[in-house]
C-alpha cells in the first residue's frame, strides 16, 4: 500500500480519536464544591435582646393602661421595669399616662423583658424594657419628669446599671423616723417589730444589724419577691 493511501486511511481514525478524548475530558472536569455553586451562608443576624434569657418581641401596642403599663398584641400586658408612675386617680397621673400613649401607642414595640424578675410581678405582666419605633419607653418616662425611678426594684433588676434607670445615684431616704438598716426606703425601727407583709417595699437594700429581720437568707435583699 502507498504512502499516501496509508496517510488517508489514518488520518479519519485519529481525528474520531481526538473527538473521544477530548468528550471523556469535558464529562471528567472536576465539581465546584457546593459552597461555590450555592454562594456563601447568609451572615447571622444579631439578636435584638442580646442579653436576653427572658421573653423577647416584638408587638404593636394596642392599649396604655396608666404611665407605667400597657398593652400589646397577643395579650400581653407589660410593666415597664424600673418606671414609677403615679396612678391615674393621683396627681400627674393623667399626664403620665398621655405621655406614654403619645410615645407607644400604635407603634411597633420590641419588649426586653427583665430576665432577674421573671414571673416576679404578682399581677401576672411582663416587666420589661419597652422600645416603641426604637425609643425607650422606660428611659423617656423617667427623663420627662412625669415618672420617677423605681428604687425599690433597682437590686432586683437585671438593667439597673444602665445609665437611664438612674439606679446608681439613688435619692437619699426621705426624711422621717428611719431605720438606717433600709437605706433606700423609709421604714422607722422597732418597736413594733414588723414583717414583709406590713410595709409596701419589695426587693430593698437591707444592711446590719436589720432589726426587722427582712432579709432572712442574708444575700443584702429584703422582702425579695
Amino acid at each position: 500500500m502507498s504512502r499516501r493511501r496509508r496517510i488517508a486511511l489514518l488520518a479519519p481514525i485519529a481525528i474520531a480519536a481526538t473527538l473521544v478524548a477530548a468528550g471523556f475530558a469535558l464529562t471528567h472536569l472536576p465539581t465546584s464544591p457546593s459552597s461555590a455553586v450555592n454562594g456563601p451562608p447568609p451572615p447571622v443576624q444579631p439578636s435584638a435582646c442580646p442579653r436576653s434569657v427572658g421573653l423577647c418581641v416584638e408587638r404593636n401596642v394596642t392599649r396604655v393602661i396608666d404611665g407605667d403599663t400597657l398593652d400589646v398584641e397577643g395579650g400581653l400586658r407589660i410593666r415597664l421595669v424600673l418606671v414609677d408612675a403615679p396612678e391615674l386617680s393621683e396627681p400627674g397621673g393623667p399626664a403620665a399616662g398621655d405621655y406614654l400613649t403619645s410615645i407607644c401607642l400604635g407603634s411597633h414595640a420590641l419588649i426586653d423583658e427583665d430576665d432577674f424578675q421573671i414571673g416576679a410581678d404578682p399581677y401576672g405582666r411582663v416587666l420589661a424594657v419597652v422600645y416603641c419605633d426604637g425609643t425607650n419607653a422606660n428611659a423617656a418616662m423617667i427623663s420627662s419628669g412625669l415618672a420617677s425611678t423605681y428604687y425599690a426594684f433597682c437590686s432586683a433588676s437585671e438593667f439597673r446599671n444602665d445609665a437611664w434607670t438612674g439606679c446608681a445615684t439613688p435619692p437619699p431616704p426621705p426624711p422621717g423616723n428611719c431605720d438606717p438598716a433600709y437605706p433606700d426606703v423609709c421604714i422607722p425601727p422597732p418597736p413594733p417589730d414588723l414583717d414583709c407583709a406590713d410595709i409596701p417595699y419589695r426587693n430593698f437594700r437591707v444592711l446590719p444589724p436589720d432589726p426587722h429581720h427582712f432579709d432572712g437568707d442574708g444575700d443584702g435583699i429584703g422582702c425579695e419577691t
